[in-house]
């Protein structure tokens, strides 16, 4: 298991290194083809950026910045030394914290993930409607206590409900199931009350502000649904089937992705989406795609499956999940950035951007791996 979690380590650095690579390698060749005294083209604008000054404003620096980037592999080194020790350090820690401790360090992981990634995307969505309002960021009690209060009912019922019915110690306390369901919904209802009341006694209650506001909840409740709700299956995974199936499935995403990347670089030239993902190729998809089912047998055994019944049809089910549905989790998670006029979720991660920009595709393979293993396993 410790060779597998190195693999993934090194997967994950190698994609980091080559991304800043060609990344460099794209700005340099559009400051080469673009001489100092030649007027730059305009660019034709997107149908978001109409609606997303945060986007134009970001679209306009990034033209500066391609023309001022130096020429040679100076920007190559820089971008490497920005993303690659970023990158090194967080995977270690990860390594040590699943070699040190555990399902229950996942099971830390998960929670300490679902609070950063619901911050960095209520945020965004703050940011937006401030800026498209023309009012000043700030944070009011009230709002905050409210935007946590949901996150907190979402947790109770999902995450803390799979820890408590899981653990065996926590058993002890006698706390049932259906207790734990009635907290939830009355969580629920306060928020609902509060919610309502604070809609129509506030002073400028209207059709504007409840526009406003509804807009808000709706995407912050919908970031509940997809971040925290997904991701509290690995909770429930770890606990019932082990730190295998937490990694397998990490590292065939990983697989995917890495491969998306070389094969798009190599081959690509047919655009997937390019709306929302102006870089994914149809290539990088389908390559992608074929290495993921390539490695997924052979990674299998070699992590501890080889004694598993039906172990070809697990690999295969998983690999056919990872490589069409959850690249798609990315897909939508460019499409929100881009509705509010984000470059990225967050700058936790130096280079990289935040935690929803590293897992969106890896939280929509946690239901599916557990679901699937509650059926077939």
């Amino acid at each position: 298991m410790k060779s597998c979690i190195l693999i993934f380590l090194l997967l994950s650095i190698f994609k980091d290194v080559a991304s800043s690579s060609c990344t460099s390698a794209v700005n340099t060749a559009t400051s080469i083809s673009s001489p100092p005294s030649l007027t730059p083209k305009k660019r034709q604008a997107q149908p978001w950026t109409t609606s997303s000054p945060l986007l134009h404003t970001d679209t306009q620096n990034s033209q500066s910045v391609i023309t001022k980037t130096p020429r040679g592999g100076n920007s190559k080194m820089s971008n490497f030394l920005q993303r690659a020790p970023p990158a090194i350090l967080m995977l270690l820690l990860t390594y040590i914290l699943v070699s040190k401790t555990g399902a229950t360090g996942i099971i830390g992981l998960v929670l300490l993930l679902q609070v950063g990634m619901y911050n960095e995307t209520t945020s965004i969505i703050e940011d937006y409607h401030y800026s498209i309002n023309a009012e000043p960021r700030v944070s009011k009690l009230g709002e905050v206590v409210e935007k946590w209060w949901w996150f907190l009912t979402v947790l109770s019922g999902t995450s803390v409900k799979n820890i408590l019915l899981g653990d065996t110690i926590l058993k002890d306390l006698m706390v049932s199931e259906k207790l734990l369901d009635l907290i939830t919904y009355g969580m629920g209802a306060v928020g609902l009350l509060v919610a309502v009341v604070g809609m129509a006694s506030h002073v400028s209650a209207g059709p504007d502000m409840f526009r406003n506001y509804l807009g808000k909840v709706a995407a912050s409740h919908f970031a509940l649904l997809f971040l925290i709700g997904q991701s509290s299956f690995w909770i429930k995974t770890v606990q019932e089937y082990g730190i295998l199936w937490i990694i397998y499935p990490a590292l065939l995403v990983i697989i995917n992705d890495t491969m998306a990347y070389v094969f798009g670089v190599l081959l690509g030239n047919h655009k997937l989406l390019p709306r929302l993902s102006p870089k994914k190729t149809v290539e990088g998809f389908v390559g992608a795609a074929f290495s993921t089912f390539a490695a997924s047998i052979p990674l299998l055994k070699a992590m501890g499956g080889a004694d598993l019944s039906n172990l070809k049809q697990h690999a295969v089910a998983m690999a056919v999940f990872t490589s069409i549905v959850a690249p798609f989790g990315g897909f939508l998670a460019s499409a929100v950035k881009r509705a509010h006029g984000a470059k990225d979720f967050g700058t936790l991660i130096p280079g990289h951007g935040g935690v929803v920009d590293r897992f969106d595709c890896q939280i929509v393979t946690a239901p599916f791996v557990y679901l699937y293993l509650q059926q077939f396993l």
